[in-house]
């Protein structure tokens, strides 16, 4: 008998162990646990969040990206490590995009043009010489105006954006020769992103606007796939595109921010605590980035073309302004609403800075 009372005890106090450590969690909050088993891995007792992207390893975007791992670690006290995976490691743009919105890629960045295969208003930001400057579009977009709708859109598709990061503007580089005028473009095959309003805008300055993938740059001109391409000085460094094209002019035709975004199924997934942990790394990422390592990145950027023998030309600006005038006149013309209603919302907005 007192064998059977023993056994009891014994059963009844398991039973009471096993659910205190069910419970071991505060109600007030929720558990990391499912995000981390079903859409991510753990290192040790961190989260691991990981950051898949297009640019290389080194240079200022992956000088950023350390920065925001640091970033994100001080603000969760630890709980969430970001890995690092440049160079299309986990996928190109299209395949990264599909895994944030499975929860299977936890982080990326891209340009804003990017999402606009989600929703057609995102293509507004192709438009050439929206902007005075990459300061000028950051302000604008983190207007609380701008905010709104752009979070809104971007949480419908299963993105959750946490910061927004000046690129600067887009000059030609080329291998060939010297541009100055429109004229000087004629038959330069410069590569653009897959986006048919910066296609038709390179067509429209006289170069035959090439779309290839970021990853094949390189090697495009080394074949003679492309002449070149337009981007900025310190991206340009970066990649060594200097190596194999002499002559960048600063055109500053296309001025397009890039948000960093994470899975928005991840997100959800995330105790309140480490959510508000992940926005304010972002808050702080976009201060750093815009205001310490972007300014800093582009001249040294210069400095390095420079130092490769680049040649690099002032342009006016007016002829090309003219040249692309076209594509954005066709543009508007036949915009849906959504697009029309974030282009009058951005070019009202961009008044105040």
């Amino acid at each position: 008998m007192k064998v059977k009372k023993a056994i009891a005890l014994l059963c009844a106090t398991t039973m009471v162990m096993s659910m205190a450590a069910c419970g071991s969690k505060s109600d007030s909050g929720k558990s990391d646990n499912k995000a981390a088993t079903t859409t991510s891995k753990t290192d040790g007792d961190a989260l691991v969040v990981k950051y898949s992207v297009v640019f290389p390893a080194t240079g200022t975007q992956a000088d950023g990206a350390n920065a925001l791992a640091d970033i994100i670690e001080e603000e969760s006290d630890g709980r969430m490590k970001m890995e690092f995976y440049p160079s299309s490691q986990l996928g190109d743009k299209v395949s990264t995009l599909e895994g944030l919105q499975a929860g299977t890629v936890e982080m990326t960045e891209c340009s804003a043009t990017d999402l606009s295969s989600f929703n057609d208003m995102w293509s507004v930001f192709s438009l050439p010489y929206l902007w005075d400057n990459g300061q000028q579009a950051c302000k604008t977009v983190t207007d609380d105006s701008v905010k709104k709708v752009l979070e809104e859109d971007a949480e419908k598709n299963g993105f959750v954006i946490i910061a927004w990061t000046d690129i600067g503007s887009r000059s030609i580089l080329n291998n060939k020769h010297t541009v100055k005028t429109p004229a000087d473009m004629k038959g330069l095959k410069l590569r653009c992103m897959e986006d048919k309003i910066l296609a038709d805008s390179t067509t429209a300055m006289g170069a035959i606007g090439t779309p290839i993938a970021f990853s094949e740059v390189y090697s495009g001109i080394q074949q003679g796939t492309i002449d070149g391409l337009d981007h900025t000085p310190s991206v340009i460094a970066a990649n060594g595109w200097q190596e194999l094209c002499k002559y960048l002019s600063l055109t500053e035709h296309f001025t397009i921010p890039d948000p960093v975004f994470v899975s928005k199924v991840w997100f959800d997934g995330l105790s309140k605590e480490n959510q508000d942990a992940l926005l304010k790394a972002g808050e702080k990422f976009s201060d750093k980035w815009n205001n310490e390592i972007w300014p800093e990145a582009t001249e040294e950027g210069l400095k390095t073309l420079k130092e490769a023998g680049v040649e690099i030309t002032e342009v006016d600006k007016a002829p090309f302004k003219k040249a692309v005038q076209p594509v954005v006149d066709e543009f508007l013309d036949s915009a849906s609403e959504g697009q029309k209603e974030l282009y009058e919302l951005l070019t009202e907005t961009k008044k105040n800075y």
